[in-house]
């Protein structure tokens, strides 16, 4: 289905459906033998398509692996354009984020995050995504807000947005064991606790204040 729920043609949803089953093989095969220890042909011999179907998709096997990445953002920017217009802006981020998340889950993004830090194509793959994810979210934005916003206010907006998911993504990542069987809503918390010091100023925490969720 479409963002206005309208039935995708059955050629569409093959195609959609390939994209996916290569993005699954690859991801299965990054957890078992570690990103950068696989083939194309491997990713496309478990996907069950061919070589060539792989690269009519994907340019590598680092590119196949930041499909969630896009699939999260998309189902992110549906959700926040479901948001009342009348709404906080940040509170339609922060909550647009958490209703994602419940539908999604954080668990394989960071397990993502994590392999990056050990492989720079890998890492150069998923810092394309971002950029890809800040141009959309400044379209998203944009929808909302309307001509009025400056074109400076947007980038700043979605850039602080994103850096903040950033450093909660790294804080996670350092702190959280990767065996932890609640590891995503650790990274789920950590990440709104960003938000939220983004909405609210970054004011100096109260020296009593609560632990990160999750935490």
């Amino acid at each position: 289905m479409t963002e206005n729920a309208e039935p995708v043609g059955r050629r569409e949803q093959n195609k959609i459906d390939t994209r996916r089953a290569i993005a699954d093989a690859a991801f299965d095969l990054a957890l078992s033998v570690g990103p950068g220890s696989f083939t194309v042909d491997q990713i496309a011999e478990r996907a069950g398509v061919s070589r060539r179907t792989f690269f009519n998709y994907f340019h590598s096997a680092e590119d196949a692996l930041t499909v969630r990445t896009d699939g999260f953002l998309d189902l992110a920017l549906q959700v926040f354009g479901r948001m009342p217009q009348d709404e906080p802006l940040f509170d339609s981020i922060v909550r647009a984020f958490t209703e994602t998340t419940r539908m999604e889950g954080l668990s394989q993004h960071g397990a993502l995050f994590r392999m990056a830090s050990t492989n720079p194509d890998l890492l150069r793959a998923q810092l394309h995504a971002w950029e890809r994810a800040e141009a959309r979210i400044v379209e998203g934005l944009r929808r909302r807000l309307g001509s009025d916003a400056s074109e400076l206010y947007l980038t700043a907006l979605v850039g602080s947005v994103l850096s903040c998911t950033k450093a909660a993504m790294r804080d996670w990542a350092a702190n959280t064991p990767g065996s932890a069987a609640d590891s995503g809503l650790q990274l789920e918390g950590r990440i709104l606790s960003a938000l939220t010091m983004l909405r609210d100023g970054f004011s100096d925490p109260a020296p009593d204040a609560d632990p990160l969720p999750g935490a």
